[in-house]
């Protein structure tokens, strides 16, 4: 495994296929300053059996070619579309994928103190706990040897996540099982769960009291355009504003793991059955959307037969359209075709809140105000030599 070899934090996404493959247990997942999990051996026991070579997504990325179709659409249901964080796509396959006889959904979750795992909603009975974005990456546990538990036992598993972790899987079943359906978000990239937990502490130290809820895109008090950051406190006051400093900062890439700057995977051939997000640009050369854009719509990229079929079956429950690839591949959706740009304040942002225990609210307002000047500068940039060329 490179990680293991190299040491170099970009070699590793941390979806823990190594740790849960490893037949003696010795490989386990440590924090690090960062607050990021990255494999440890324990080479007094390790038989030396390169299993753990074999499942890494990183290791054994090969790029596909993906055929020029995508789809895009919105749900029927409006008050399912009004909770979802872009047109419903999740929630329709999550139906969809039902009424096939998937009993198993496992996707991310807030724990009590607002931490992030995967867990399986069984039966699909509180299917809610894993809609919408969670700016943070999530801690798989032993997932994957509980995926591949139930698929043993001949039960249908549905697994929605980031494409390494949803390549991450893939390689540690091993086989392609027409009992296995892959669910690839469109990632931004996956910031740091410490400085996640610090932001919400610094809210609760400020606010004298503690938080009962978090939901980021909340189409509810803005729309989908505006992407509002709502926080509720069990004092029943609310923030929800469209400038929130955790969301910006998280947009901007000042938190993110090292391999998100240099993640494979952005391409629309994503991994897994499908990659599902929001479709920004279809304006472009759809402008008849123009309307729809503010309560979401939804991007659909299929990658195997299995999508395909579904997609048919999703025609029932979504309004859909199938458009060129080419559509989605545009300036609003960089996360298709190239890695986030790893901003020059990522070198000390972090070490400031975590380790020198600087406010995360002060150091957020640094790298936004920063990032600022700095795109502004850029435009002028751009201005100038559009003009001295014409």
């Amino acid at each position: 495994m490179t990680y293991l070899k190299s040491n170099q934090d970009s070699d590793c996404c941390g979806c823990t296929a190594c740790e849960q493959i490893c037949p003696r247990s010795c490989i386990r997942m440590s924090e690090n300053s960062e607050g990021f999990l990255y494999p440890v051996v324990d080479s007094r026991r390790c038989i030396q059996c390169g299993l753990c070579e074999k499942v890494c997504p990183i290791e054994n990325y090969q790029r596909v070619s993906q055929n020029d179709v995508c789809y895009y659409g919105w749900h029927r249901e409006s008050k399912i579309r009004e909770m979802s964080t872009s047109g419903g796509a999740f929630a329709a396959i999550a139906q969809a994928l039902k009424k096939k006889g998937f009993i198993h959904f496992y996707g991310a979750v807030y724990d009590d103190d607002f931490s992030v795992h995967h867990v399986d909603i069984l039966n699909f009975k509180r299917l809610d706990l894993i809609c919408g974005s969670k700016y943070t990456q999530s801690r798989m546990d032993n997932v994957y040897s509980d995926v591949k538990r139930n698929l043993y036992k001949g039960e249908k598993v549905a697994f929605c996540g980031t494409p390494c972790q949803v390549d991450g899987l893939k390689k540690y079943i091993k086989n392609e099982d027409d009992n296995l359906f892959l669910i690839a978000l469109v990632c931004h990239g996956v910031s740091s769960p410490k400085a996640y937990s610090k932001y919400l502490s610094e809210l609760e130290r400020t606010r004298g009291t503690k938080i009962k809820s978090v939901k980021f895109r909340d189409k509810r008090r803005s729309n989908a355009l505006a992407s509002a950051t709502t926080i509720e406190f069990e004092n029943q006051t609310v923030i929800s504003t469209t400038d929130n400093e955790y969301t910006t900062a998280f947009g901007i890439g000042v938190m993110d793991r090292e391999s998100c700057y240099h993640c494979p995977y952005s391409s629309p051939a994503g991994a897994g059955d499908i990659t599902i997000g929001d479709f920004w640009g279809i304006e472009k050369e759809k402008p008849e959307l123009n309307s729809e854009i503010p309560n979401g719509i939804s991007l659909m990229i299929p990658h195997t037969i299995k999508a395909e079929e579904l997609i048919k079956m999703l025609k029932e429950i979504m309004i859909i359209e199938k458009v060129p690839l080419t559509y989605a591949m545009n300036e609003k959706q960089p996360q298709l075709t190239k890695p986030l740009n790893r901003p020059w304040r990522r070198n000390f942002f972090l070490k400031r809140v975590l380790l020198h225990d600087c406010s995360f609210h002060r150091e957020a307002q640094k790298a936004i105000f920063e990032w600022k000047i700095r795109e502004r500068v850029k435009r002028c940039f751009r201005r100038i030599a559009l003009n001295w060329i014409r």
